[in-house]
């Protein structure tokens, strides 16, 4: 069919039954359909697509495909759907200039936008941000305010965060420097503005969590349930506690702190599994460990249990077979990052047979394929490398 019948065909199709039909699509097949007429280009181009598109795959049941992607400081890959047989792997190179020195590292993803840190070591002063959508294959380079260099060793911890102000309709790293002071510790937040494209900054106390004990440390933080949250470790005695602060986004303060289940009482992670915060708890070492996801209310329901050969395993994703019986676990102790499906049904591992780059050891993420637009993003788009 030539363009102009594409161009005939298209434009007897009610606009909103095209909205209906694009927004059941993955990302990916959306996008090959700018070419049929200007209408249809201007349309998967709006904002309001985009954010119906969103929607509709951060629905529980969604079929959209989520990617995983793995990194390098020499290379980007991506697998568009974890479901192919075989796995079908992309690989990029960085839109930026990596030295011999640099170091990559995963802030966090949302809504398909996906943030990385790039810091020079041994310091891990920071050199920049990188913005990326993999799926429209935009990014975008953002610079830490020129007043300050931050580092993640000496007397200051330093924390980088990445979320989705949905009252504002804008993106934000959020950048937690803690100072020592005699009775607590305070936060230093510089915060990035993606709709302005400005750094703001201010103090802002953890007054709840310094009620609970001495703070020792802020492990990690991720996005979730519109808010961020960090895992905070304080000390009551000799005895070790995990709590979880939260940051609203919207507001850019500090709110209530958050418990963690009541029979955890050890070494946790947090994730972000379908916009769902879990927490990952180890009880000692080489034991079993349960991943508890929290509800709408804030409790927390108990969803998956693992043996005790996998207590090195990180949960990065689970099958969309409606029963979440297939887990995809991270092995951190195994040779190169091993990624592989777990059977809980039937205690089965099964390889997901990656080719990972035969010497650096790769991180992962999981991120939703979306159309959302990076604004002032870069001309040049993510270029896939020559085989």
């Amino acid at each position: 069919m030539s363009k102009r019948a594409r161009g005939i065909v298209a434009h007897r199709i009610p606009l909103d039954l095209v909205v209906d039909i694009l927004v059941c699509l993955p990302a990916k097949s959306v996008l090959q359909f700018k070419c049929v007429c200007k209408e249809w280009y201007n349309l998967i181009n709006s904002p309001l697509l985009h954010k119906l598109h969103l929607n509709k795959s951060l629905e529980p049941n969604s079929q959209h495909n989520n990617c995983i992607l793995y990194w390098t400081t020499s290379i980007l890959c991506v697998v568009d759907n974890l479901y192919d047989h075989p796995i079908k792997v992309t690989e990029l190179n960085w839109p930026i200039t990596i030295e011999d020195d640099d170091c990559i590292r995963q802030v966090d993803s949302c809504n398909g936008l996906i943030c990385f840190d790039v810091s020079t070591l041994p310091y891990y002063k920071i050199r920049s941000f990188l913005l990326c959508n993999l799926t429209t294959r935009t990014f975008k380079s953002i610079f830490p305010p020129s007043e300050k260099i931050w580092s993640q060793r000496g007397a200051d911890s330093v924390l980088y965060s990445f979320g989705y102000d949905s009252e504002h309709d804008d993106y934000k790293i959020v950048v937690t420097r803690s100072l020592w002071t005699e009775d607590n510790r305070d936060s230093r937040i510089f915060i990035y503005s993606l709709k302005t494209n400005l750094w703001t900054s201010s103090y802002s106390p953890l007054t709840r969590i310094s009620t609970e004990g001495r703070l020792s440390n802020i492990c990690q933080a991720i996005f979730g349930h519109n808010m961020l949250h960090y895992l905070v470790e304080t000390i009551k005695g000799f005895i070790e506690d995990y709590r979880i602060a939260r940051f609203d986004v919207a507001d850019e303060k500090w709110t209530d702190d958050l418990s963690l289940p009541n029979q955890v009482k050890s070494i946790v992670r947090l994730g972000n599994l379908d916009g769902r915060l879990y927490v990952h708890a180890l009880n000692n070492y080489y034991s079993s460990t349960i991943i508890w996801m929290m509800e709408e209310d804030g409790s927390w329901k108990k969803m998956f249990q693992l043996p005790k050969e996998l207590h090195s395993q990180h949960l990065i994703a689970c099958s969309k077979d409606g029963r979440r019986q297939h887990l995809l676990l991270q092995d951190y102790d195994g040779p190169g990052d091993v990624l592989k499906w777990y059977d809980q049904q039937n205690n089965k591992r099964i390889p997901l047979n990656l080719k990972p780059p035969p010497k650096d050891r790769y991180a992962v993420m999981l991120c939703i394929a979306s159309l959302i637009r990076i604004p002032r993003c870069s001309l040049t788009k993510l270029q896939e490398m020559n085989k």
